[in-house]
């Protein structure tokens, strides 16, 4: 019975990963060994996942607001840099939050939908700065 189980749960998944992109793409990006250590570690509560989803949301945002290719050395030394600044680490977090929050007025920096006044302070204050 026991094997007939597996089949089953097997033959489903095969289905769902083929027919779904994001199941798909679920898979895809847990099955990666150096992404989920990243996450396992990462994602033990609540306040950590935050923190780690703000720093890959400044890191996306300097991708974003870069005026030339920067190299992963300066994107991370960016960030640094803005999670060093109390003032602006300050506003990263508000962002986050209203983000998290779906608070449409501001969100943590460019999303495809919505625009931050959070990422005019990045852009013109640190990012302009550094790049």
């Amino acid at each position: 019975m026991s094997r007939l189980v597996n089949t089953d749960i097997e033959q489903r998944g095969k289905h769902i990963y083929q027919t779904n992109q994001h199941f798909r793409r679920l898979a895809n990006v847990m099955e990666h060994p150096e992404l989920r250590e990243f996450f396992d570690k990462y994602t033990q509560d609540w306040d950590t996942t935050k923190a780690i989803i703000m720093m890959m949301k400044i890191y996306q945002g300097i991708e974003t607001h870069s005026h030339r290719k920067l190299t992963p050395y300066e994107k991370i030394a960016i960030v640094k840099d803005v999670v060093d600044d109390g003032e602006l680490r300050r506003k990263v977090c508000d962002g986050i939050n209203k983000w998290i929050n779906d608070t449409p007025s501001t969100v943590l920096l460019d999303d495809k939908n919505r625009k931050s006044t959070y990422s005019n302070t990045l852009s013109t204050s640190l990012l302009e700065d550094s790049l």
